[in-house]
Parts: structure tokens; sequence; C-alpha cells
């Protein structure tokens, strides 16, 4: 697995260096055919994990049915957690344990009806920025080490670059290193609240 910003620099070195594919793969350890995959996308692709299915799922319609039936029953009728669990176990041969039965029937009761707020962007329209930490370990021991996280509201496409500090000049450098590596400028930029920045009120790029 590559990551974000091993991915950044291959692009790089490509981009302004003009390395070559096999130059690439030699000086990054990657096969030539993992070179081309990387210069081929705009991003690394997304790992997603796959659900495990749980025990409960073959009974989940059962358990529906349950409480739909009890929307029209009076209160006093209704099925507690406790009543379903043992209808499954007594009539169902559901074999697992109360918890998972407990766990579905609470999500199914919080649930309300859907809400949809558009959060369309055109490209190239607005850039989130945000500051993260990692530790590095260097030669006189471990610091943590603040890294600028810039990505695209549109495609989602991030940058990231680790910088010596938060301070004006070092966050003005990261954005420069951005705006070099997506090739463009976007027509605004949003910080999720860094002290260095919200202080400059009305400054506009």
């Amino acid at each position: 697995m590559v990551k974000v910003d091993e991915y950044a620099r291959i692009r790089q070195a490509h981009r302004q260096d003009k390395m070559s594919i096999r130059e690439l793969a030699r000086r990054f350890h990657h096969s030539r055919r993992k070179i081309r995959e990387i210069l081929a996308q705009p991003e690394p692709k997304k790992y997603q994990r796959q659900a495990m299915p749980s025990i409960v799922d073959p009974f989940k319609p059962v358990i529906d049915g349950i409480l739909r039936s009890d929307d029209d029953a009076p209160r006093k009728q209704r099925h507690t957690v406790g009543k379903i669990y043992r209808r499954l176990r007594d009539e169902h041969g559901y074999g697992g344990g109360y918890g998972r039965v407990r766990h579905y029937v609470l999500s199914q009761q919080r649930k309300s009806p859907e809400t949809f707020i558009p959060l369309d962007h055109d490209p190239g329209q607005r850039l989130e920025c945000d500051f993260g930490h990692i530790h590095v370990d260097f030669p006189d021991g471990r610091r943590l080490v603040p890294v600028l996280v810039t990505t695209w509201a549109y495609s989602n496409c991030p940058f990231a670059i680790a910088l010596p500090s938060e301070r004006t000049e070092a966050i003005l450098h990261g954005l420069v290193e951005a705006f070099a590596f997506f090739e463009a400028v976007p027509h605004e930029v949003w910080w999720d609240n860094p002290r260095t920045v919200a202080i400059c009120k009305g400054v506009r790029l």
C-alpha cells in the first residue's frame, strides 16, 4: 500500500524532475506497473473494509416486522428488547446473544426521517485546509510534527506536507507546495480555525 505522501513524491518527481518510470521504480522500490498506476490516478485508491456478516442479519426482517406491528399497538403491549430476543430464540431458532439483538433494535428506534443537504462545489472553487500531527523520530529524539492537509471540496483529492511549525511563514510555504502539486489555485481556501490563520480577518486569496 502506497501512503499519500509517497504517492505525492512519485508524481512530483515524474512531473517536475522528469524522472522516467524506470527511474521511479528503482528509486521508490515499486514495480513499473505500480508506478504507471500511480501516475495514471490523481489520488490513491481508498481502502474499503468489508463488513463482516452478523449473526443477527438473517433475523432482521423478523425484528423489523415486530417493530412495525408495535407502532399500532398500545404502549403497554409493545415488545421490549427482552421479549424480542426471547421470540427470536424460541420461535425462530436464533442462537446469538442478547446484546446483538439490543444493538439492532436500538439502532432502528433511533432512526429518523432522512434529511439531505446539498453540498455541491464547482471544480476549483474551494480548497479545505487543516492541521494534523504525527510523531517523527529525529536523531535527538521523538517530536510532534505538524502536517498541513489540503483537500479539494469537489473531488476530495488530498495533499499533505509536514511543516516545521504552524506559523504563517510555514503555512504559506505549505500552500505554495500544494498549489504546485495540484497545478491549480482555488478561488477560496477554507480553514478549520487555526489561530495563525483565523486572526487574519479580511484577507482573501
